[in-house]
């Protein structure tokens, strides 16, 4: 058996969409497409990448190439989804295969970061990858926002189309000025937030005057699902300016009153309205760890990364790394005035040294978790003044990334 990592060519995609779809969702029915059919607008975006025996396609994965916001500056940043083996090809070592190769890659494009959405978290921690974002799941009752009926209007509800994309990427980009926030491009927009796999979902907006003019100031993308009798607003993605203009989008959820029963919102955990509605026991928040992150190469991560302007410091970093070997080694990271240097140094010195999983470093690098943190649960073995440098290093984040992929 020869076994090859490469793209999928076109007449493969079939076989590819057929594979996923018994991963994902077995009890689906594979409708293969016509000879003059398109792919589903959502599975257009990405480029697909698979490992071969001959012709046989035994595995898959998807790249999407994403620029994301980490510490302040701008970074190629990986997305991976797609990954999939059928029983029959499990147990082969194949989905190790498919990340190391993918990891190859990453670091081929000089892309030092990368992330993903686990089906299960210990499954790709055990390749490195550490949750990077939680998120909430906020169920309410349209009655339960009530609260708005007391609010003055501050603008006006627009329904919104995809050609009024950058509109709604210049109101994402405001109001996301934090880590692994991303750079939509107009394909992602069109496709991955105006497209559904299944349907097109309703994308609706706040207006409001600015400067003499109509301004979007938030919109919402959602969807009504069925249960039964019951019938629930789900909004997949809130983004708003400022509170007013957030407020405006429970109001536009509120006024669904006469047709749903059930409102749910996925947002960051300090969305919540505890503190807007009159019972807060009326409201139910539900919080859920989200996507993964990785270093692809902790040696040019650590390098480019911003740092606190007045940062200073050194510290050796041993890194526990068995699925790309190019990041087990010992690393010593030297900042000044901000500006950092990281080479490796093959062995700790005695009276110096910091222990810690890529994973753990993923989290630290990009401020989802503080040094102390990470060794009070066990996932950093280092001394007082290691992690007090650590942590002057790398301040702690807020780190979201909301899209789906």
């Amino acid at each position: 058996m020869s076994l090859q990592y490469r793209p999928v060519p076109d007449d493969d995609v079939d076989e590819f969409r057929r594979l996923l779809t018994y991963a994902f969702s077995p009890t689906d029915t594979h409708e293969p497409l016509d000879e003059d059919e398109e792919l589903p607008p959502p599975a257009q975006p990405g480029a697909r990448r698979g490992i071969y025996d001959g012709d046989e396609l035994l595995c898959t994965g998807t790249h999407h190439w994403f620029t994301l916001d980490v510490r302040g500056s701008k970074h190629d940043v990986p997305g991976l989804s797609a990954v999939s083996t059928p029983p029959w090809n499990r147990r082969r070592g194949l989905v190790r295969r498919l990340l190391h190769e993918s990891l190859t890659e990453y670091r081929d494009r000089e892309s030092w970061f990368s992330v993903l959405w686990p089906f299960e978290h210990p499954f790709y921690a055990s390749f490195g990858w550490a949750t990077t974002t939680d998120y909430g799941e906020i169920s309410v009752t349209p009655d339960a926002l009530d609260f708005v009926d007391d609010v003055h209007p501050d603008g006006s509800f627009v329904e919104l189309d995809a050609d009024r994309w950058a509109d709604l990427e210049a109101v994402y980009r405001e109001a996301n000025d934090h880590t692994l926030a991303m750079y939509r491009t107009e394909e992602w927009w069109r496709k991955r937030v105006f497209q559904g796999w299944e349907d097109e979902p309703y994308v609706a907006g706040v207006e409001r005057e600015v400067e003499g003019e109509e301004t979007l100031v938030g919109y919402l993308v959602y969807r009504f699902d069925e249960d039964g009798d019951d019938r629930t607003l789900t909004v997949q993605e809130t983004c708003a300016v400022d509170h007013d203009a957030y407020v405006e989008l429970l109001r536009f959820c509120r006024y669904h009153d006469s047709q749903v029963g059930t409102v749910e919102l996925y947002g960051r955990p300090d969305t919540d309205p505890f503190d807007l509605v009159t019972d807060p026991r009326d409201v139910s928040i539900e919080l859920r760890p989200g996507p993964m992150v990785r270093l692809v190469d902790v040696e040019r991560a650590l390098g480019v990364l911003d740092y606190p302007d007045d940062a200073t410091g050194s510290v050796t970093l041993a890194v526990d790394d068995d699925l790309a070997t190019w990041n087990d080694d010992a690393f010593r990271l030297t900042v000044e005035d901000g500006r950092a240097t990281c080479e490796p140094v093959g062995e700790l010195p005695a009276d110096e040294d910091a222990t810690l999983g890529v994973g753990a470093l993923s989290q630290l690098a990009v401020g989802y978790r503080s040094a102390g943190r990470l060794r009070e649960i066990g996932r950093l073995s280092a001394d007082d003044g290691t992690v007090e440098a650590l942590d002057a290093l790398f301040p702690t984040e807020e780190v979201v990334l909301r899209e789906g992929f």
